[in-house]
């Protein structure tokens, strides 16, 4: 089983690196965002020394120019991105943090960002042509009580396409 952690900015550029230490010895395959979003130099230095390979995540939010995504992936060199089309100005900006982090050889993985199952739907067929054979982060649309009813279906970490089910048909239309 893979184990991801998700700091989400909690810790201090100065307290990043103990913590980091400490939870290599529990075997977590990667952390998300261990210090909040903006400091590219400091980032920059952990992700040169962690024990943990880094995600961004939050990092990614809000860069929209080409320069400055590459620029960012230079700077930092994280050892991954983490990918939530919807944020980040849909499958085409996407398209290009994943062309980025190829030629600097960082992985990638997209997840969903509590999106309805007819995002959630979209952004699974998406990853799936991407043909990456790291897990994704995909299943969030399967937390809402007034969600669309759809085919998909989480079958232990996976989620599966089940035609024997239905789409719901949306009132009104």
């Amino acid at each position: 089983m893979l184990f991801r952690s998700d700091a989400n900015g909690a810790f201090s550029p100065e307290t990043a690196p103990k913590i980091l230490n400490e939870l290599a010895k529990l075997n977590v395959h990667s952390i998300e965002q261990p210090i909040k979003a903006g400091q590219w130099e400091a980032l920059a230095s952990l992700c040169a020394s962690t024990p943990i390979p880094i995600a961004l995540d939050e990092e990614l939010i809000g860069i929209r120019e080409k320069n400055n995504k590459q620029k960012l992936l230079k700077i930092i060199q994280p050892q991954y991105i983490i990918l939530k089309p919807s944020l980040l100005g849909g499958f085409t900006a996407a398209e290009e943090w994943i062309a980025f982090a190829e030629s600097l050889n960082i992985g990638w993985w997209a997840t969903s960002a509590l999106e309805s199952n007819v995002g959630l739907n979209a952004i699974a067929q998406w990853t799936f042509t991407k043909q990456n054979t790291l897990p994704q982060g995909l299943g969030t649309g399967l937390l809402f009580a007034n969600n669309i009813s759809s085919p998909l279906t989480m079958v232990g970490e996976k989620l599966y396409y089940d035609a024997t089910k239905k789409w719901d048909k949306i009132k009104g239309l």
